[in-house]
């Protein structure tokens, strides 16, 4: 398992797992010990031995899309006093029912650390992203380069106001932990961002979009 940050407060794991080069995410608070998991995507056993001894308060799920969940069942099964969350949207998707529903703004303690909820639907109706201190864990919404894929026009339109408006606000040095790949920052991503927003587009674009090639 990777540590990709540690302060006194705070630690954040991650690795990847599956057939599909899925990212999942465990953000600690070390010292009261408590933690939350961020998409049981695959191989219930890793996941599981990463968390082992800490109290997990939470496994989330960015979105639907079943990559990102397909751990789920095994992981809260051997984890029963964890409150498993997504968004409405995305609900119905998963192969257990959520015990707690998030909604914009809404914010989940992991002990001293507050993790907010930030709904981001596009790539799915129900995408969130989850953002504590400068750690932002964006799932599919957005990735070094770009959006997550867009089933349509309208979809992409609504990433691009969710992402513009919602991740883009935040400081330059926000690091952006994905759901597939390696991670950015939000200033980079901006950088980026610039170039696609500084050229036409056709009114029909939309699927895998690059920032610096569309």
């Amino acid at each position: 398992m990777t540590l990709t940050h540690s302060e006194m407060d705070l630690r954040i794991y991650g690795m990847e797992v599956g057939n599909w080069g899925n990212n999942f995410y465990v953000v600690v608070d070390p010292l009261r010990n408590v933690a939350a998991i961020i998409d049981a995507a695959a191989e219930a056993d890793r996941i599981l031995d990463t968390v082992e001894g800490m109290d997990v308060l939470y496994i989330l799920t960015t979105h639907g899309h079943s990559d990102h969940w397909g751990a789920l069942e095994e992981v809260s099964a051997a984890l029963p006093n964890a409150i498993v969350a997504t968004t409405p949207g995305d609900a119905g998707d998963l192969p257990v029912t959520p015990t707690l529903l998030l909604e914009d703004g809404d914010t989940l303690q992991i002990g001293t650390a507050p993790l907010r909820v930030i709904s981001t639907p596009g790539h799915t109706p129900g995408s969130a992203c989850f953002i504590t201190g400068q750690h932002l864990f964006t799932g599919d919404t957005l990735f070094p380069g770009g959006p997550g894929h867009s089933r349509s026009p309208e979809d992409l339109r609504e990433q691009i106001t969710n992402i513009t408006t919602k991740l883009y606000v935040r400081p330059d040095d926000t690091i952006v932990y994905p759901g597939h790949g390696p991670g950015t920052t939000i200033g980079a991503s901006k950088a980026e961002y610039a170039v696609y927003a500084a050229k036409p587009h056709p009114d029909d674009l939309h699927g895998d979009v690059l920032w610096l090639e569309s």
